[in-house]
C-alpha cells in the first residue's frame, strides 16, 4: 500500500489538491545572468538531481520548453502566481540534489531535501512531498552549510523526533559557537525548531573580531 505524506512548512495550510508544480520565478545563473519567467512563462519545480525545466507560454498553443543544467544554476526564486509576496528559494548541490532553503544567515544556510519534490500552495506556503510505504518512506532531511564551506552537512531526517543523538550532531557541528551548542543540547523542541536555533549561530572567530 502506497500513500503520499504532505509535510507542511512555514504556515502553509493543508489542502486537498497537490500544490502548484508550475510557478513563476527567476533563475540566477552562476555566470551572473538572470533568466526571467514573465507573463505565461512558468518554472517546473525541480527535484532530485534533474535538469530545470522552463515552460514558455505554458498555457498557449505556442508553448515551448527550455532546459537548464543544475550545475549552471546558483539558485531559483519561485512563487505561486497568486502570492508573489511569498517567494521561496531553491538551491542545487551535487549531494543530495535540489533543496528548498529553510533559512539563510550571514554564517549559516539550512536546507530541506525531499526526494519526491516540492510544491508551493496558493497561500505561498512551501509543501514537501514524501511517499510512505509499509516498511519505508522516501527521504526528507535537513542539510546545513556554514559560510565559506562548499558542501552540505547531512544532519538527519526532518520528520523524526528530536532525540539526543540529533541534538548532539547539531551541537558538534556548531561547536565553534559554544554557547549555542549548549543551548541545543539543553533544548527539548522538535527537529524543525531545533534547526531554527541555528539562526543564532555566530562562530567564536567572528565574535572575537567584533570586539
Amino acid at each position: 500500500m502506497k500513500s503520499l505524506l504532505l509535510l507542511v512548512f512555514l504556515g502553509a495550510g493543508i489542502v486537498g489538491a497537490r500544490a502548484a508544480d508550475l510557478v513563476k520565478g527567476r533563475v540566477y545563473l552562476k555566470n551572473g545572468t538572470v533568466v526571467e519567467c514573465t507573463g505565461n512563462d512558468r518554472i517546473e519545480l525541480p527535484k532530485r538531481s534533474g535538469r530545470l525545466k522552463i515552460w514558455r507560454d505554458a498555457f498557449l498553443k505556442t508553448k515551448d520548453k527550455e532546459w537548464i543544467e543544475p550545475e549552471e544554476i546558483d539558485s531559483i526564486v519561485c512563487w505561486h502566481v497568486r502570492t508573489p509576496e511569498h517567494p521561496r528559494r531553491f538551491v542545487y548541490a551535487e549531494r543530495p540534489g535540489w533543496m528548498w532553503v529553510y533559512f539563510t544567515t550571514p554564517y549559516m544556510q539550512a536546507c530541506v531535501y525531499a526526494r519526491k519534490g516540492y510544491g508551493i500552495d496558493t497561500n505561498g506556503g512551501i509543501q514537501v512531498w514524501q511517499r510512505i510505504r509499509i516498511f519505508s518512506r522516501s527521504r526528507v532531511a535537513y542539510f546545513l552549510r556554514k559560510s565559506g564551506e562548499e558542501g552540505f552537512e547531512d544532519v538527519g531526517g526532518a520528520n523524526r523526533r528530536a532525540k539526543d543523538r540529533f541534538r548532539e550532531r547539531l551541537a558538534q557541528y556548531v561547536e565553534d559557537d559554544p554557547e549555542l551548542a549548549q543551548r541545543i543540547l539543553r533544548s527539548s523542541t522538535g527537529r524543525g525548531k531545533t534547526v531554527s536555533m541555528l539562526r543564532d549561530y555566530c562562530p567564536i572567530i567572528n565574535l572575537m573580531s567584533n570586539e
